[in-house]
């Protein structure tokens, strides 16, 4: 149940192994900053880490004729211990632009925090005294930059929505026959992420022992691996009873009915994230939006919503698990141009009465 459930101990254990494949592959000088990581962060953050620090070793031996034929294993200490700013400002640039075999450039925030791995792990060889300074720290830094817009959808394009989804609205006949044994299932995910904001993988990581109907909460885990009750309103409740009482039994096999997630897929094992993300995008596709949806624009319906009714950024940062309120203002109050237009006609200092008695 919750972060003890054999889900979330299996997808530690897949991180874990992964670690110890690319840890496998680094040089020996690369190690002790591993095993510190992964005693300091949560377990995807450190495999995040470890990859982004592969990248970098990559283009070091690529792009240096004194390492080309050596494993990645192989590349010596000297190799990172005479950088300079220059270098890493090279890299970033490398990454933008993409390469000569097809693949494509880097956005500028995958750039960013690209070089944020890299940034941490000079720190540390600083810190442990394995070099005299960080070459990183005089590396250009890209300004960040702020959203303008925040998309999200408006009260009619969510009616819309649940319309498309109850009414198996998605395009071709095949795709809708396909589609029909699943609608009830469907329908409680879009209308769950729609009423509580939840991220995608916090939905495919629901165990059914997750849900409790007596107090109206369903247990999920969050991004920093800890458990959260989530309180669930009518309509919630309403769409996970009727999938569960009806639809998901037609879903298990019958040598998989103890089957523990929630949600089931049509190959009666839990539903991935991935999947969640394509019948999103697939019941999105009918509304005209000009451009996909996906499970992390309803959790912003959510957010956006919730402090356009309640004016409250803590709660709106409580709800859906942000560590950092100022993370929610940056996303939600700084963009809702509503309140700006609200603020300007508001006459604070009574100024305005004052004109007209004179």
């Amino acid at each position: 149940m919750g972060e003890n459930s054999a889900y979330y101990k299996s997808k530690d254990r897949s991180k874990r192994e992964l670690i110890n494949r690319m840890k496998a592959q680094l040089p020996q000088h690369t190690h002790s900053y591993i095993e510190e990581i992964l005693l300091k962060y949560q377990i995807n953050t450190v495999y995040m880490y470890v990859y982004d620090l592969t990248v970098f070793y990559k283009y070091l031996r690529d792009n240096n004729s004194l390492y080309k034929d050596l494993e990645l294993r192989d590349i010596p200490f000297e190799a990172i211990d005479q950088l300079r700013a220059a270098d890493f400002n090279e890299y970033q640039n490398k990454l933008a632009e993409g390469d000569n075999e097809g693949r494509k450039g880097e956005k500028s925030r995958a750039v960013a925090r690209k070089m944020a791995s890299v940034r941490n792990f000079f720190s540390y060889q600083e810190r442990m005294g394995y070099m005299d300074h960080d070459p990183t720290l005089k590396a250009a830094k890209k300004r960040r930059e702020i959203e303008n817009e925040i998309f999200r959808l408006d009260s009619d394009e969510v009616k819309q929505l649940i319309d498309a989804v109850t009414n198996v609205n998605v395009g071709s006949q095949h795709s809708k026959i396909l589609s029909e044994c699943t609608a009830k299932r469907d329908l409680a995910i879009i209308t769950l992420l729609l009423n509580t904001g939840i991220r995608v993988s916090e939905c495919a990581g629901i165990d059914m022992d997750d849900v409790n109907f007596n107090t109206n909460t369903i247990t999920i885990v969050r991004k920093g691996g800890k458990s959260s009750d989530m309180y669930i309103g009518e309509a919630v409740r309403n769409t996970l009873r009727d999938y569960i009482n009806t639809e998901r039994p037609t879903l298990l096999s019958y040598d998989n009915e103890k089957e523990s997630a929630l949600f089931i897929s049509r190959k009666h094992t839990r539903l991935s994230v991935r999947s969640i993300q394509y019948m999103v995008e697939k019941y999105g596709k009918n509304l005209e939006l000009g451009r996909s949806l996906s499970p992390h624009k309803l959790r912003k319906t959510y957010g956006t919503a919730l402090y356009n009714k309640t004016g409250d950024i803590y709660m709106v940062a409580d709800v859906l698990g942000h560590k950092d309120v100022n993370t929610t203002v940056r996303h939600y109050a700084a963009m809702e141009e509503k309140h700006k237009q609200q603020a300007a006609q508001i006459d604070i200092y009574g100024l305005e009465s004052d004109d007209r008695d004179q």
